[in-house]
């Protein structure tokens, strides 16, 4: 018989193997997923760079509270850990304990322990001063010691999530004004300002400051009932006589500057009362105010241009607020403010303001301020009351002499209001000067059959009709 010789591996050879493959992935499966295994490793490592950043997230929110604020509080760094993206609900702070449950779900202890039932004392302003239990000799605040001065708590304004209207140091809070009537405060020179809401709800929910396109398209659609024109462009021009004597980098740094800090505050300041002098101007070669003011029953400060009424609004600046006219997206704004606020509904600001503003066609009786019916003849102002004015008659008043609406008051009436709106072709970076460029002023004159919204004009006004509303933010 044949013996056949055939090589291949036995049953036991092939078992071994198998139980020795057995063990080897035990042993890989174990290195991976086991008590120290990679994935787990990995994953913890991951978890912990996370945490770390949003540790140092936290601290960061903490500087920029101690840096807005004199004397910050719990709902100050809240506020700054939803602007850092940290938190996006007040409730993932428990005040009670400070510990923070992140969006990503982390929980954060001991970073808020300082700030466990404080409640801020104002904004800084600039000012370094130091909060509860801060020493050092010059350092000033709430219990210090080491020789520096204890200063009593800084008044503070009402707020809500969606506005948080901020306080300039030696400013107060004119009595009886509040955020539903017109929130009014008044500064060390007696000038008075209404805060105008711009709900923080508005913008989109990854918004930030530095967003300042997808802040403005925001405020547009938020204001399109109140839009002058289909597309009303942004604009400076170079002459004086016409725009501001500036550059356009310093224009759209201005700009930007402004929805970056309206986004942040929730609104912006507006004059109680169109800008005024104490000095009557009868032409506009009559020499320009120094100190121009924002009071009752003062001259309106007419015969003055675009780029000198931004200069005298620049210089009503408050602290380190700056001052400036009102782009032509913030009058949208206002108008907004004051249908939400039903201070007057958005067919009666489209409306004639005959019945409450100064206008040609009101009929009216006053018994305070001043008139005039001549307003380029030097001494023509007069005081003699009462003061009837009849239909279809021109008066020029003194600031605030008629009804206010929501504390503000010459809204559309008296004299128009300059904006740094216009409406044509956008400002390039090689234009010097428009050639039939259409200029947006807001509001009535005593001259004219005035409304609130905005009137377009070729050209400039800068005669008796024409003067400024200085905004703060």
């Amino acid at each position: 018989m044949r013996k056949i010789n055939s090589k291949g591996i036995t049953l036991v050879a092939l078992v071994v193997t198998i139980v020795v493959l057995i063990i080897l992935a035990g042993v890989t499966i174990a290195s991976l997923t086991g008590e120290k295994g990679i994935i787990k490793e990995a994953r913890t490592a991951k978890e912990l760079a996370e945490k770390a950043s949003l540790e140092e997230q936290v601290d960061l929110a903490i500087i920029k509270a101690e840096q807005k604020h004199r004397n910050p509080g719990m709902n100050d760094v809240i506020e700054e850990l939803k602007n850092s993206k940290v938190i996006s609900k007040n409730e993932q702070v428990n005040q009670e304990t400070g510990s923070i449950i992140t969006d990503l779900g982390y929980e954060i202890t001991g970073k808020l322990d300082d700030y466990i039932g404080k409640v801020s004392t104002g904004d800084n302003e600039g000012n370094t001063s130091g909060g509860n239990g801060t020493t050092g000799g010059n350092t000033t605040g709430n219990n210090t010691s080491g020789g520096g001065t204890t200063n009593p708590p800084a008044p503070t304004l009402p707020s809500t999530e969606d506005t948080k209207p901020f306080l300039p140091e030696g400013c107060e809070l004119v009595e009886g004004t509040n955020l539903d009537n017109g929130l009014v405060i008044k500064d060390e020179e007696g000038n008075e300002w209404v805060w105008i809401e711009v709900p923080k709800s508005i913008y989109p929910v990854d918004a930030t400051s530095s967003d300042t396109t997808a802040i403005e398209n925001a405020m547009k659609t938020y204001s399109e009932e109140y839009n002058v024109r289909t597309y009303p462009r942004d604009t400076r021009e170079d002459t004086p006589a016409v725009g501001i004597n500036d550059t356009i980098k310093n224009y759209w740094d201005l700009k930007r500057a402004m929805l970056s800090n309206v986004f942040e505050n929730g609104g912006f300041y507006i004059g109680r009362y169109m800008t005024g002098t104490a000095t009557a101007r009868y032409s506009s070669t009559s020499a320009l105010e120094n100190i121009s003011v924002v009071k009752k029953n003062v001259y309106p400060y007419n015969f003055v241009s675009l780029a000198q009424a931004q200069e005298a609004s620049e210089m009503l600046h408050i602290g380190n607020k700056t001052g400036s006219l009102m782009f032509d997206i913030q009058y949208r704004l206002l108008l907004k403010f004051i249908d939400n606020k039903k201070g007057k509904t958005s067919s009666e600001l489209s409306a004639s303001a005959k019945d409450w503003a100064n206008c040609k066609d009101s009929e009216f009786e006053i018994n305070e301020g001043k008139y005039t019916t001549t307003p380029t003849v030097s001494g023509s102002w007069d005081a003699k009351f009462p003061f009837k004015k009849s239909a279809n008659s021109a008066v020029l008043l003194t600031t605030g002499s008629r009804e206010s609406v929501l504390n503000i008051y010459d809204l559309a009436g008296n004299v128009y209001s300059y904006t740094l709106g216009r409406y044509g072709a956008h400002a390039t970076a090689s234009a010097t000067q428009y050639s039939g460029h259409y200029r947006i002023y807001f509001g009535g004159a005593y001259d004219a059959n005035g409304k609130a919204l905005s009137k377009v004009t070729a050209g400039t006004l800068s005669g008796a009709n024409t003067g400024f509303r200085t905004s703060v933010w």
